[in-house]
This record gives C-alpha cells, sequence and structure tokens, in this order.
C-alpha cells in the first residue's frame, strides 16, 4: 500500500539544496516566504558597539554574518554567547571562542549569564529581537542592542493553502506576516521552538509542536516522527 507524501509548507526560505536534503524521499517541502532579511551597513551601526564590553550576545545566525566583515576592527569582550549551537558553529567560524546555553533559549541564556559578574553587555540583533535580553538579566546589567539587520514582513494571501497538510513557523514575525491575511485551517502547525509556538499561540493557532531543540535538524525530526507514527497507526 502506497502513501501519500505529506505536503510541508514552511514560511521562510528554504534554499533548493537545504530543501532536498530535509525532503530525505518521505517529505514535500516548499518555502513560501513570509518575511524577508536586510542586512545593515557596518557603517550604519560599529559606532553604537560600546568599548569595554563585558559580554556579547547573539541570537541569531544573521547577526553573526552581519558583523563577520568587521570583526577585526571591533574590540573583543572576555565573553561571547549564543542561543544555540548554529550560531554558535557561525561564531567559531570567524575565530570566536563561544559559551551556549544547555537550553536554546533566551532565557536559559540570562541564566547562564548571570553567574557572571557582568555590568556591560552588547546584544546584536535585528530590529523584531523576540526578547528582551536587559529585562532577563536584570537592572544591575548596562545591555546595549545594537541592530544589524532587519527582518521585513512581506505577508501575501495564499490561495493554495487548503493543499498542504502541515505549516512550519520558524519565527515569530514569521507567524505575524502569514497571519495577517491567512488563517490555519486543519493543518499540523510546527514551531521551531518555545517563543514562536507563544507567538502562533498568540495568533490562535493552537496545538503546535516543538522539537526538543530548536533547531532545524531537531524540527525536522518531529516532522518526521509525526508522519512516521502518523503511517504506522493508518
Amino acid at each position: 500500500m502506497s502513501h501519500r507524501k505529506p505536503r510541508i509548507l514552511f514560511t521562510t526560505q528554504i534554499s533548493e539544496r537545504k530543501r532536498t536534503h530535509l525532503e530525505n524521499g518521505k517529505l514535500l517541502i516548499e518555502s513560501e516566504p513570509f518575511i524577508t532579511f536586510e542586512y545593515k551597513l557596518p557603517g550604519m551601526w560599529k559606532d553604537e558597539v560600546p568599548e569595554k564590553a563585558d559580554a556579547w550576545i547573539f541570537t541569531s545566525k544573521k547577526a553573526v554574518k552581519a558583523i563577520s566583515p568587521v570583526i577585526s576592527e571591533v574590540e573583543l569582550p572576555q565573553h561571547i554567547f549564543a542561543v544555540g549551537s548554529k550560531t554558535a558553529e557561525k561564531l567559531e567560524e570567524i575565530g570566536l571562542k563561544v559559551s551556549i546555553p544547555e537550553e536554546y533559549n533566551a532565557k536559559a541564556l540570562a541564566a547562564m549569564m548571570q553567574e557572571l559578574d557582568l555590568k556591560k553587555v552588547v546584544h546584536f540583533c535585528g530590529n523584531l529581537k523576540a526578547e528582551d535580553i536587559g529585562k532577563l538579566l536584570g537592572s544591575g546589567v548596562d545591555v546595549t542592542s545594537v541592530e544589524v539587520y532587519q527582518t521585513k514582513l512581506t505577508n501575501h494571501k495564499m490561495s493554495d493553502l487548503d493543499q498542504f497538510d502541515a505549516v512550519v513557523f520558524m519565527s515569530p514575525s514569521a507567524v505575524e506576516s502569514f497571519n495577517q491575511q491567512n488563517k490555519v485551517n486543519g493543518q499540523q502547525v510546527f514551531c521551531v521552538g518555545p517563543t514562536t509556538k507563544q507567538a502562533a499561540e498568540d495568533a490562535g493557532i493552537q496545538e503546535s509542536i516543538i522539537p526538543e531543540y530548536s533547531t532545524l535538524e531537531s524540527l525536522m525530526e518531529s516532522i518526521s516522527l509525526f508522519y512516521t507514527r502518523r503511517r504506522g497507526n493508518s
């Protein structure tokens, strides 16, 4: 008995190479971007980076890409933190030593940082950062947010949404953009992590599934397992 391959909609851009790898012969994956990214020129933000900071924080790979061209021109702090292994890998690729929390989220990162005597911290981020690191760290820490890229919402109506079995959200901004002109109707929803899941719930999307780790690989494991179990029960 043959089973129809589940058709999965990613609401952010997935490259052709990555899409083919993720499908693994068992899924049909399509990407329909509801957000785009623009990097700010270093000259627009470099002077905002405080000197003699105790720590830097990176909560996305895009922030790492934005600072890479000028990494030799700025004073490095004693500590560099990342949320997630993929962001840490990108930092290590440009020669930086990085610490990451066991759980890939801002609250776990803040708890880790509170064990150190940090006074001045820089958060390299986009214009739509999901959580306020400064609030999580407390009033004793001076946190400067340096915006190095911008997320643009590119909302539009999808006429064939009912043709998909699942919708995947990789960020709260993708949830916001998608929900402006579309509604989930019977599709299974997958979110990359708890912050995105919360955004989905705030938008009225219930029962979304999140992976053990907030990475694309862990997310795909959750999606594959979901449909493997569904096939086994059919």
